[in-house]
């Protein structure tokens, strides 16, 4: 593109109005005629006339009967003006209505490995279905860099198990909220079922990293009773810390429903039940950049849907 001078300040005593009352009038060739097209009165098109006979130092139009006649100069000006509302108007129209089956694009979404598994393979299933020509690329970042991501914009968007101090420029929208649950193999510990906070506490626990908050809330609640565990490992998989449960005489707290997807036999997975009861919220977050993008858009509706029937599959199992 090559590089235009524009001098801003010859801009600031034009009115840009004006050029839409000259292409009236020059159309039209009768002042009422062009204030009607306008929808505006005599007076104020007579008004914008005497201002823009000041602007181009010259008449423009000449009474001649009934009609305004154009002199030499509004002639001239008369094709540049029109060529340049019409430009105008292709700037100011509308985007096309957004066609998921035509469109084309990458979503980067930062999200963690266990609730990948939990909302991108529908995710996939939808768009292959919905918008073949649309690629995801899921990243696993530590919570603590989450929205510098979204700022930097190396993530579209990014789904976390936490509550972040969200700046103005940052959108979100709460997906779910779960509760927790403890994971132990009976082989390695025999515990009573209806596990205490109290008891929980003597014992040792494999953690989690690089899963949102999931590990601090959870020593949060601990500590507001005036207790502390013990985190004897802290492992960034999940199949890491099922295979850990089964091999040391550990116990694993986790969110409600993380872990659905993966084989759990032969291990005890018992609801934790406090009071007041301990509940993680799944978000996702965007950047105002994207908050009107048509594709962006879509997917985070995809998401939102997922997690919604996820939560109701959830509701409707439980009541069965």
């Amino acid at each position: 593109m090559n590089e235009i001078d524009i001098s801003y300040a010859d801009f600031r005593r034009v009115d840009l109005n004006l050029l839409v009352a000259f292409d009236a009038l020059l159309q039209e060739r009768h002042v009422g005629h062009a204030a009607e097209r306008l929808f505006i009165g005599q007076p104020a098109m007579s008004h914008a006339l005497a201002r823009l006979r000041e602007l181009f130092d010259d008449e423009l139009f000449v009474r001649t009967g009934k009609r305004m006649e154009p002199t030499a100069r509004a002639l001239a000006l008369g094709q540049r003006v029109r060529a340049w509302l019409g430009q105008g108007a292709d700037f100011l129209m509308r985007e096309a209505a957004f066609d998921p089956a035509t469109a084309k694009g990458l979503i980067r979404v930062a999200i963690p490995d266990v609730l990948e598994t939990r909302l991108l393979p529908p995710l996939v299933a939808m768009l292959r279905s919905q918008a073949p020509g649309v690629s995801l690329r899921t990243q696993l970042r530590d919570v603590t860099h989450v929205l510098g991501a979204l700022d930097a914009d190396d993530v579209d968007i990014a789904i976390v198990a936490a509550d972040l101090p969200l700046q103005s420029w940052h959108h979100g929208k709460h997906l779910m909220s779960q509760g927790f649950k403890c994971i132990y193999s009976p082989e390695q510990l025999t515990l009573p079922r209806q596990l205490s906070l109290k008891k929980l506490a003597t014992l040792d626990h494999v953690g989690s990293s690089h899963r949102g908050e999931s590990g601090s809330v959870v020593d949060q609640l601990f500590e507001q009773h005036g207790l502390k565990r013990r985190v004897v490992a802290s492992v960034a998989s999940f199949n890491t810390m099922l295979a850990t449960v089964r091999r040391a005489p550990v116990v694993a707290i986790q969110p409600c429903g993380q872990g659905d997807l993966h084989n759990m036999d032969g291990l005890v997975v018992e609801p934790l039940k406090t009071s007041p009861p301990l509940v993680l919220g799944i978000h996702m977050l965007w950047h105002a950049r994207h908050q009107r993008q048509p594709l962006h858009e879509h997917v985070r509706g995809l998401i939102d849907a997922i997690a919604h029937q996820q939560v109701f599959d959830r509701q409707r199992g439980r009541a069965r």
